[in-house]
């Protein structure tokens, strides 16, 4: 996405020069971030998010004016106000706020008051926004219809629509099944080879990687940013799984989720767009609610997350190729979205404590061990769906603040 604008907003009271000084150092950072100044007076690109700069108490109908004439094209977007520690800035973005919100505007205020420590905070609110712009202008081609065992997991077209501005799309699986028996060998081998650790590409290998450029093209003709894939389709059609598509697909920029799993696709379309990085759809395999564990277990994972990958069978069917990999100790967040337009969600932060290769389940396992204010006692109390997604790092409270900035809700 292309930048971002911004309006410097101060009262007439201030002379211009004044203004110019005090608010140089937090232009210059914004400009550096991809901001680009906008008169208070002008139209602003609705394809672009806008931040205000409130330069000087006094400010706060100016403020308010602003906000509902940009509300007119972008009702969703959420309220920033940039406030300094000179000439009021803080009191007056303290009052727009509060007033926005008894007018059922959602916003946030981002104190800068030292440039080389709040520059982290600055440049994570602008990606934050950035994150936000992309989920609601992203297309998600559902590939098949879900699987029939997912039955908390579909949100309502129409709400996830609203609420998350994605666009559901029927893309009819058949297309995709026939592509792939035409994909030759020489097509496919590229993707095989990075799947084999030891060896050529066996028969079975190029066959689960030649789903991977027939769904490329699927992508494509779809006109979709992300896909939500009936992938055992694969396997009663084809004879082989689409672990490895999906699984290449995820490490190169492109979310797919597994099983027409649209909620957990959601959530790694969020992980791609706020910390670029992939993310593993898994099922839980064992809640352990005494000492707060859990064991997660899938047959696809992206080969950037794991060390020594191994080529196994899919575990259900004993068919086409599962992956296993192994994760290094460290830490994860795990997210869960639920409810008839996602509106529900579950974010946890976890250390990765061991891994498993039990034969009876899925190929790629992780004992997790979450943290202790997030029980995974709720994950069978209150559960919002199968799938867990997970990415590395701790992003728990960034995702909590989205969260509330995006929606306006805990």
């Amino acid at each position: 996405m292309d930048g971002f604008s911004y309006s410097v907003i101060a009262s007439s009271l201030h002379d211009r020069a004044s203004v110019d000084r005090i608010t140089e150092p937090l232009r210059r950072q914004l400009d550096s971030l991809g901001g680009e100044v906008a008169d208070v007076d002008e139209s602003l690109d609705p394809a672009r998010p806008h931040v205000v700069v409130v330069a000087t108490g006094g400010t706060e109908q100016a403020v308010l004016d602003l906000v509902h004439r940009r509300r007119a094209d972008v009702p969703w977007e959420p309220v920033v106000l940039l406030a300094h520690p000179l000439h009021n800035s803080l009191p007056a973005s303290i009052e727009s706020l509060a007033r926005l919100r008894i007018d059922g505007v959602r916003g946030r205020i981002v104190q800068v008051t030292d440039l080389a420590a709040d520059a982290a905070a600055l440049a994570e609110t602008i990606a934050d926004l950035h994150a936000l712009f992309a989920m609601r202008g992203s297309r998600l081609g559902l590939v098949g219809e879900p699987s029939e065992w997912l039955v908390a997991s579909v949100p309502d077209v129409d709400h996830l629509r609203e609420r998350w501005g994605i666009e559901l799309v029927d893309v009819d699986i058949g297309g995709t099944i026939g592509r792939t028996r035409e994909v030759g060998v020489a097509e496919a081998q590229p993707v095989a080879v990075r799947f084999t650790t030891k060896g050529a590409p066996t028969e079975d290998t190029v066959a689960a990687a030649a789903l991977h450029p027939a769904l490329v093209a699927t992508i494509e003709d779809a006109d979709v940013d992300a896909v939500a894939v009936r992938c055992f389709d694969f396997i009663t059609e084809l004879s082989t799984s689409g672990c490895v598509a999906l699984a290449e697909l995820n490490d190169t920029g492109v979310v797919a989720g597994c099983e027409g799993d649209v909620a957990s696709t959601v959530a790694m379309m969020l992980v791609r767009a706020l910390f670029d990085q992939p993310s593993w759809i898994a099922n839980p395999a064992r809640i352990d609610t005494a000492d707060n564990s859990l064991i997660l277990a899938h047959c696809t994972v992206a080969p950037s997350m794991v060390d020594d990958l191994e080529l196994h069978t899919h575990f259900e069917s004993g068919l086409g190729i599962g992956l296993r990999g192994t994760f290094a100790p460290g830490p994860v967040t795990l997210l869960r979205l639920g409810g008839t337009s996602l509106e529900r969600h579950w974010f946890a932060e976890a250390e990765i404590v061991g891994t498993g290769s039990s034969p009876d389940l899925c190929r790629t396992q992780v004992r997790l061990q979450v943290a202790d204010d997030r029980p995974v006692g709720r994950l069978l109390d209150d559960p919002l769906g199968n799938h867990l997604v997970m990415v590395q790092g701790h992003h728990g409270d960034r995702l909590e603040d989205w969260w509330r900035m995006a929606f306006g809700d805990q």
